[in-house]
């Protein structure tokens, strides 16, 4: 008796222990990850500090090269460098405003930058309105070599305060490891120990009787199974949750489809596999990702073809002789052995199956956490996508919205002012669209726009952009194009336009006809809003010529306001 109290005494101590050994390493972790973040977020401050230094020679680069050419475009790395030190400026200020040492530091930067950016936006003014020479007399003072001097000495100053801190997060890391090998090293010692006297006491147990010793063994071997079981459980929970955090992140399908199948390959390594998933028209099932000795030949399927996708609910087969058999697997060598199919949910819709086949039987519970987890992976990046196709398109016409036009407009423009190409810029609305509505309804007019939107689709190029711009007013993108090419397709558009059959409610709408105002960049104008505003006047001119025409902008139009005029 005194000898199974100490036996159990004993396993008590080694379920502690146990535990001791599974939370050791995890707040051992936690400790350890809390320096790391540290030493990461030092060093980050360390990097955008010298990308902060860099950004200003860029600047400075950028001067020097409109001092000498007079060019603008010379001054791109001027203002791009201007942007970038803003940008770095304010990380730096949301980092370090809390910071006793280097705040200060930060404060003394930021007024020498200041003066740095008063310093070579000066000489750049001055380049324009005196002269090279001037400036250049300007530049010789020395003042920006001073400037950009000190700028150095104080980001070196920064600089020389971080390195000395991840010098001492190192030391300290290292110290921190070294504490927590030891630490181990000590449980390891204690384990032993306490291994041995529970095989001292075990074997006191056993000689007292048959029974004692085989349900001493019995409970020996459920423990080690146990606790290999919730290894292989930790780690499938592990991947699982690696695998979530990196679907939260992704942006594209295909993406997503490769994570999912790497993923797979790690929780079931001994079962090959496919993850198929419905078509955007919902009237098959095709294969996105598949993994292990996956066979060719099973890549679409209908719906009804699948066990699971019929009854909702994962279908497994153990025997293929007596068990029902999904027809798409029918002839696969994945019938052969056994297979599991899960369906794929999210709040209620079928998203696709999971199929899982191989010589091991599959481990249900962990096939259904994983086909949760994609569902929930896909069904969000689905949703993601669908916001963001919402924000850019108009929801009538299929056409890029205004918002679109004007982010891809000024990128537009600056790549063609890098490449020195046109661009032309046309404006186009409908003409007398008041009366569509007026005579027929909202209706018939919002049918009229969706012809005009499918005319101008069919009518343009793959490079161009075609949005609507408000209204029943459009506008039409047209980079690298030569000036008479332009002209016949804004021709060509508006001859289909107005060949145009439409009816609304069983009558004809009459005829549809439509003005254009077509500019071109950089005669016109070198920014968006001047572009669009030469566009404008242009569509104005046409409007008031007799509409049903294209007119082309010119300087002799001035800057008369155009009139509300449907």
């Amino acid at each position: 008796m005194r000898t199974t109290t100490r036996l159990q005494a004993g396993f008590v101590l080694a379920i502690s222990m146990l535990s001791i050994n599974l939370l050791a390493p995890l707040f051992g972790a936690m400790w350890l990850g809390d320096t790391q973040q540290a030493y990461e977020r030092e060093e980050h401050l360390l990097v955008q500090s010298e990308q902060l230094l860099s950004a200003l020679k860029d600047g400075e680069t950028g001067q020097r090269g409109f001092v000498i050419s007079g060019r603008e475009d010379f001054l791109a790395p001027l203002y791009q460098g201007f942007a970038e030190v803003d940008r770095l400026l304010q990380d730096l200020q949301a980092a370090l405003h809390a910071d006793v040492e280097l705040a200060p530091a930060l404060t003394a930067l930021k007024a020498q930058v200041a003066k740095q950016r008063g310093y070579l936006s000066e000489v750049v003014e001055l380049r324009r309105t005196a002269g090279l020479q001037m400036a250049i007399e300007r530049v010789q003072q020395g003042e920006g070599k001073a400037l950009m001097d000190s700028t150095r000495l104080l980001v070196g100053d920064m600089q020389a305060i971080l390195t000395t801190r991840l010098q001492l997060l190192e030391a300290r890391q290292r110290w921190q490891e070294n504490l927590l090998l030891g630490l181990l090293l000590l449980l390891a010692v204690v384990d032993l120990l306490l291994l041995g006297l529970l095989f001292h006491f075990t074997f006191s147990v056993l000689r007292q009787g048959r029974n004692s010793r085989d349900n001493l063994r019995n409970l020996s071997e459920q423990l080690s199974s146990g606790l290999q079981r919730l290894e292989l459980r930790n780690r499938e929970i592990s991947l699982l949750g690696r695998m979530t955090g990196a679907l939260q992140s992704i942006s594209s399908f295909d993406e997503c489809y490769s994570i999912i199948g790497r993923f797979a390959a790690q929780l079931f390594p001994q079962n090959e596999g496919s993850l198929a998933l419905y078509h955007p028209s919902r009237d098959v099932i095709e294969d996105v990702a598949h993994w292990g000795a996956w066979p060719e030949g099973l890549d679409l399927f209908e719906p009804q073809a699948c066990w699971a996708v019929r009854r909702g609910q994962s279908h497994q087969v153990q025997d293929p002789d007596k068990d029902l058999l999904c027809p798409h697997l029918h002839g696969s060598s994945i019938t052969q052995q056994g297979y599991t199919c899960v369906p794929l949910m999210a709040q209620g819709e079928p998203l696709g199956v999971l199929t899982l086949g191989g010589v091991k039987q599959v481990d249900l519970e962990l096939a259904e956490a994983f086909s949760e987890q994609v569902s929930l992976g896909v069904s969000n990046l689905s949703l993601r996508e669908s916001l963001r196709q919402q924000s850019l398109v108009d929801a009538l016409t299929g056409l890029h919205n205004r918002r679109f036009l004007d982010e891809t407009l000024r990128r537009e423009l600056l790549r063609a002012g890098r490449k020195q190409s046109p661009v032309a810029m046309v404006l186009l609305d409908v003409d007398h669209f008041k009366r569509f509505n007026d005579t027929f309804g909202h209706e018939a007019g919002d049918i009229v726009l969706r012809h005009l939107a499918v005319e101008m689709k069919r009518n343009v190029r793959a490079s161009d952009l075609a949005c609507r711009f408000g209204g029943e007013e459009f506008a039409l993108v047209m980079p690298e194009i030569g000036r008479e090419e332009a002209i016949e397709r804004c021709e060509m558009l508006r001859l289909s336009v107005s060949r145009l059959q439409v009816r609304y409610g069983g009558q004809p709408l009459g005829p549809i006809n439509i003005s254009l105002g077509l500019a071109w960049f950089p005669e016109d104008g070198e920014q968006m809003d001047a572009l669009l505003h030469a566009a404008d006047l242009a569509l104005y001119r046409a409007k008031r010529g007799g509409r049903n025409r294209l007119c082309v902008y010119s300087r002799e139009m001035g800057d008369a306001e155009p009139e509300a005029s449907a």
